[in-house]
């Protein structure tokens, strides 16, 4: 079984909504909130991480650091809005997790991602090779807290501009054409310190509307 994996150093309502609404303008074109287990979703457990289904949710749990490990479901899209709620095991965990789109092996794809301290990264990687869009690293953002334990991101992947929004609110905008179209997915990735497990929960993918 293939792995996706790489060595890398480095609020429920508002989802609802976005359903309803793209259950009424036709934009809506995957869901899954993971309360029945399915085998689009990689599952199974390696000396270095785990990932699969628990009541309810999707989980991934990294135990190795400076590690990103990420699943996608196999669908192949063009522009999206993805949304997902995200629940970190730790609040004060060491590491990143979000949101993927445009995946299209070899491990090329865009990654949305965010930390529980509140930093936010968009990265390219191509190839297995990251390269952070967003500036240097990952970088401080006001926006990125959680509501109750939980994270509210969405990933905008329309044209060549890429959007990270968490609970609503913009954290970040890039524009680059290196990818088109894939699959979309869920990623978390692991620091110095090693062990991060996130829950997933409520994944919707729309189309962009004009307002987008």
């Amino acid at each position: 079984m293939r792995t996706n994996r790489l060595r890398l150093a480095w609020p429920a309502l508002l989802l609802f909504i976005s359903l309803l609404l793209a259950g009424c303008n036709g934009d809506y074109l995957f869901q899954d909130r993971f309360d029945h287990p399915q085998h689009r979703w990689g599952r199974g457990s390696e000396e270095t991480f785990t990932r699969g289904y628990e009541e309810g949710e999707y989980f991934i749990a990294v135990t190795s650091p400076d590690l990103f490990v990420w699943s996608q479901p196999g669908r192949r899209f063009d522009d999206t809005v993805v949304e997902v709620t995200a629940r970190p095991a730790s609040r004060d965990a060491d590491g990143h997790f979000g949101l993927l789109c445009r995946y299209h092996a070899p491990d090329s794809f865009y990654y949305f991602g965010i930390t529980t301290d509140g930093y936010y990264a968009i990265l390219r990687v191509e190839d297995g090779e990251p390269q952070v869009l967003t500036g240097d690293g990952f970088l401080p953002s006001s926006h990125v807290r959680p509501r109750d334990g939980v994270y509210y991101i969405r990933a905008v992947c329309q044209g060549d501009e890429l959007s990270l929004y968490v609970a609503g609110q913009e954290v970040a905008t890039v524009t680059d054409d290196g990818f088109s179209r894939g699959d979309v997915g869920l990623g978390v990735g692991s620091g110095p310190a090693s062990d991060i497990r996130v829950y997933f929960d409520n994944l919707v993918v729309t189309a962009p509307g004009e307002g987008e």
